[in-house]
């Protein structure tokens, strides 16, 4: 495990990211704060023809889809995108993206205040699945409907993980729960605050 100390994050993930201009690259993004990260002009500059971005996961709501709010950076890209479709059935879904999941090059997930990561929540069944993509339902947050990968995908078609926390006011979070670690096999590097 690795850590990357950064007062300036957006220009940190670029970094990561730009390696792969005029390359090849299966990009996975999750949502939250990490897409007001992703919302920066650099992008345009880089060659992205060559990419795929996927989602880590997705809420069945629309009016809470990453997808959407992940916009104002697909735009800055000449990439494909593929989306996890919720407007299908939720089984369908999920079988719908298992299948177009590639390996992933690049995956950058934040860690939420509970620590999880994705839409997976410490110390649930979800944890422990064997498959790629699963739907989940946690009426305890905000659209509590969602589809997400699994740890056995991160762990088994990830090349490289990230964690991007930056600073957020009442959250010092910053590694996912013990419950997600003890089952992360995956290498992975942090990106968090430079401490004062």
């Amino acid at each position: 495990m690795k850590t990357i100390y950064t007062e300036d994050f957006q220009k940190e993930v670029f970094q990561i990211i730009k390696k792969y201009s005029n390359k090849k690259c299966n990009l996975m993004i999750s949502g939250g704060s990490l897409l007001d990260i992703l919302d920066f002009e650099y992008y345009q500059k880089l060659h992205s023809g060559g990419w795929d971005i996927f989602y880590a996961d997705e809420r069945v709501d629309p009016k809470g889809s990453n997808y959407i709010g992940s916009l104002p950076f697909i735009r800055l890209l000449q990439s494909k995108v593929v989306r996890i479709n919720t407007d299908l059935d939720i089984k369908q879904c999920v079988k719908d993206y298992s299948k177009e999941l590639p390996d992933i090059d690049v995956c950058l997930l934040g860690i939420g205040p509970d620590g999880h990561i994705c839409s997976l929540f410490p110390n649930t069944p979800s944890l422990d699945s064997e498959e790629k993509v699963i739907s989940v339902s946690n009426p305890s947050i905000p659209f509590p409907e969602r589809v997400t990968i699994t740890l056995k995908f991160i762990n088994e078609h990830v090349k490289d993980l990230y964690f991007v926390v930056p600073p957020k006011e009442g959250k010092d979070v910053e590694d996912p729960h013990p419950s997600i670690l003890e089952r992360l096999t995956k290498e992975y590097t942090k990106i968090l605050p430079r401490k004062q």
